[in-house]
């Protein structure tokens, strides 16, 4: 009987190559972009999962809280790790990640820049688990000054030599030698370690007890049973005794918050990760998209199925007149439909084959087809053939089988024209899906490019940003400095310990406050040299910059910024007083400068309070470039040559780094952008299919009415109109709900559009346009038919 199903199914699609094609086609699409959708969820919510012993890996972070402020970090103090181990008998163990940034290696006099460098416990492959080529994880980290690269590195450096035992020289006193080489991390971890040093190899670390201190990664194994939440309770104990004591006297609260690490990537909302996150919203709006592609080419099945009902009417009369049961004529029908949708799985999965590296590239991801065959996917995956296949014949196939045969054969099914209603209901149902999805594509593109072209409050055109690196390069600073301002077309250079897009530090500082006393504030800064702001060129508020002319400003100015002034009211800030802390060796330092607020971090966050301090020895260098970019670029690698021979130059564009704080949210937009065209090209898919089976049913009709004296236009507005109406009652709810939920979405943005008609209008006008072309080609041919060739048989 199955035989016979699949027999007449392939007779049936052979016999009617237009209509299988259109279906084809359009499942084709919608299944590819399904699969796109699970590879990429699945890879999303994959992460940290790789570690064997994930289950029972916690990270511990930290929530601040003040009278005026709140903020969470992602990191901890040195001295919590080594106290959960003592004395807490759920801690099987604990491991501490310190994040070293960019950091310097040389081997054989040739130097190497690496950014995701960590010093750790060398109790880090007890808890997490790291694929060792060369090496013994149990003793690689004991000793001080040892150093386990990645096998990438590891090649890059030595070149195909053995690496075990070589020294590698660094910005520290004493080489490293090195003790293991790992396997690259999937890129699916929260946090990458190319690079990890023994912490022992810092003097004193572990004897440290600064429990004021923040900038520690803190990461438990606790023991099998142990919940996080009764884990979180006993971390109570720890506040009340050695944190509450420094933090209270300044009305600051502090809390620790535990999370799985395979939580992390889409449930973190830590200032500070070391790697960019994701978010669970995302996994659920991609999940959403995914359905509705998959019903929109569910849908065209429906209604062309309905619409060719009449076609088949015959088939299913002269079926039961010999004896054929309803059932058996609903397997043939979704037969049909699972043939089309395992067609379409086939063409589907030779598309994404070729499409994986170009995602790959586009959304900075290793997505694999082989992953298709894993377990929870391979199951996602059968359930989507299941829901395509069933869900898009069913309709079809129960109502083609409960055609009466003697209304079939008496020629009285015409009254019911393949049910135009619940076509109504479909079409309708695609363009509200349709609209929605370009209204919410056009909100993000907007917002992005808002995001771009924002003003952030300093130029950041043609500003390139690089690092010193070391102490040894920044004494050279003055040197090199002359050199690049010997080039007319830089105009200026600076150095500071932050840079535009980069953080801060914070410190519990005291400000003198309005009425004159002093409080005490958690406040963000950073050091900067004296030509920071005028190569920035922010503008002042009130007061000055910092002087030389002004022997006092290296050691007794701040300036702040306008954030500063309104958060702690102040009606005239200069001169206003900072007590750096209790054992300032200065009294007070004083308020010369109030510069106009600028973004130090991206649009997702307030312009914080900041308070700047004068240094001349700083990593991060600024180069404010006027003219002759590619000559200017040409100009400085050739200055840093001549003072640094043995180092390569790297640098970055300022602009370029601030825009990378958005890239996970430009990919997701993208994303976004390609499954709206797609479900366009699925719509078109079936109104042209369906518009041409329309105007197929109505030739009669239409070659009466010409034969009558109708117009060609009057012809084809009676055929479009239907379509128009149609998209005026879709708009609606795609309307509102694209207006609540885009929204929300903006809402994460401290800083963002406002929604405006426009977008709404644009949408609607493009759908009429896509629509009024596509039924209107069919609508069009149909008018322009001779009348007496469609009724000289009647």
């Amino acid at each position: 009987m199955i035989k016979n199903y699949f027999k007449v199914a392939f007779r049936h699609l052979y016999k009617q190559p237009g209509y299988a094609a259109i279906n084809i086609i359009g499942l084709a699409i919608g299944i590819t972009s399904s699969l796109v959708i699970l590879l990429y969820l699945f890879h999303e919510l994959s992460y940290d999962k790789h570690h064997l012993k994930a289950d029972r890996i916690y990270r511990i972070s930290s929530d601040f809280k003040e009278p005026d402020n709140k903020f969470r970090w992602a990191v901890t103090q040195n001295p919590l790790g080594p106290k959960l181990k003592k004395e807490f008998a759920e801690v099987e163990q604990y491991v501490r990640f310190v994040g070293r940034g960019e950091t310097r290696f040389e081997y054989e006099n040739i130097n190497y820049f690496e950014d995701k460098v960590f010093l750790v416990d060398s109790t880090v492959f007890d808890i997490f688990t790291y694929n060792f080529i060369i090496g013994d994880p149990n003793t690689a980290l004991d000793a001080p000054n040892s150093i386990v690269l990645n096998e990438t590195i590891a090649k890059k450096i030595f070149k195909g030599e053995d690496p075990m035992g070589k020294l590698i020289k660094t910005d520290g006193d004493k080489p490293l030698q090195v003790t293991g080489v790992i396997q690259d991390m999937p890129d699916n971890s929260h946090i990458i370690s190319d690079i990890l040093i023994s912490l022992s190899t810092l003097p004193n670390f572990n004897q440290g007890n600064n429990w004021g201190s923040f900038g520690i990664y803190t990461y438990v194994l606790l023991n099998d049973g142990t919940t996080s939440l009764e884990f979180s309770k006993k971390l109570e104990q720890v506040i009340a005794e050695h944190v509450a004591p420094i933090f209270d006297k300044f009305d600051i609260t502090i809390k620790y918050e535990v999370l799985s690490i395979k939580e992390i990537h889409l449930y973190s909302d830590f200032e500070g990760e070391p790697e960019a996150l994701g978010n669970i919203d995302y996994i659920y709006i991609f999940l959403a998209v995914g359905i509705f592609i998959l019903l929109i080419a569910c849908i065209n099945y429906m209604n062309l199925a309905t619409a060719r009902s009449t076609k088949r009417s015959l088939e299913v009369g002269i079926r039961k007149v010999m004896g054929a049961y309803r059932s058996r004529l609903i397997g043939q029908f979704l037969t049909e439909s699972i043939l089309l949708t395992l067609v379409s799985l086939i063409i589907s999965l030779l598309i994404l084959l070729l499409l994986t590296p170009v995602l790959n590239g586009l959304l900075n991801t290793n997505l694999q087809l082989i992953k298709l065959t894993e377990g929870p996917i391979l199951l996602a995956l059968i359930l989507i053939i299941t829901f395509t296949g069933l869900v898009g014949g069913s309709y079809p196939a129960f109502f083609l089988s409960s055609f009466q045969p003697a209304d079939v054969l008496k020629g009285k099914l015409s009254s019911r024209a393949g049910n135009k209603n619940l076509r109504k209901v479909l079409v309708t149902i695609q363009f509200a899906i349709s609209i929605f999805m370009l209204v919410g594509t056009g909100i993000i593109y907007d917002q992005m490019q808002f995001v771009r072209s924002k003003d952030l409050g300093f130029d950041k055109e043609q500003l390139v940003s690089f690092n010193l690196g070391n102490q040894k390069a920044m004494n050279k600073w003055p040197v090199l400095k002359n050199k690049l301002l010997a080039n007319p077309n830089i105009a200026s250079a600076s150095t500071s310990s932050s840079i535009p897009g980069k953080g801060f530090g914070k410190n519990v500082i005291g400000i003198e406050s309005e009425e004159g006393s002093m409080e005490q504030k958690g406040v963000d800064h950073y050091n900067v040299d004296y030509d920071y702001f005028s190569t920035l060129k922010i503008d002042f508020d009130k007061g000055r910059n910092f002087s030389m002319e002004f022997g006092s400003d290296s050691s007794a100015a701040v300036i702040v910024n306008e954030a500063m002034v309104k958060r702690m009211g102040w009606s005239e800030p200069i001169g206003k007083k900072f007590k750096l802390s209790p054992n300032d060796s200065l009294a007070f330092w004083k308020v010369i400068g109030v510069t106009k607020d600028f973004h130090q971090q991206s649009l997702y966050n307030p312009i914080e309070p900041l308070m700047f301090m004068p240094s001349l020895n700083n990593k991060s260098v600024l180069v404010k470039i006027e003219n002759d970019l590619e000559g200017s670029m040409k100009s400085i690698e050739k200055s840093w040559q001549e003072v640094f021979p043995t180092i390569p130059f790297e640098y970055s564009f300022v602009d370029e780094a601030f825009l990378e704080q958005y890239e996970t949210d430009q990919l997701r937009g993208n994303l976004f952008l390609g499954f709206s065209f797609i479900t366009i090209i699925i719509t078109c898919l079936g109104l042209m299919g369906l518009a041409s089976y329309t105007t197929e049913q109505r030739t009669k009709e239409i070659s009466i009415r010409k034969v009558l004296g109708a117009k060609t236009t009057g012809l084809v507005s009676l055929l479009v109109k239907d379509f128009i109406y149609l998209i005026g009652i879709g708009a609606v709810p795609a309307f509102v709900a694209a207006w609540f939920l885009m929204n929300e979405w903006l809402s994460s943005f401290e800083y963002h559009i406002e929604i405006g008609y426009f977008i709404f209008v644009l949408v609607l006008i493009s759908i009429l346009i896509i629509t009024v072309g596509t039924t209107g080609y069919f609508a069009l041919k149909a008018a322009n038919s001779n009348p007496a060739e469609k009724l000289k048989y009647e």
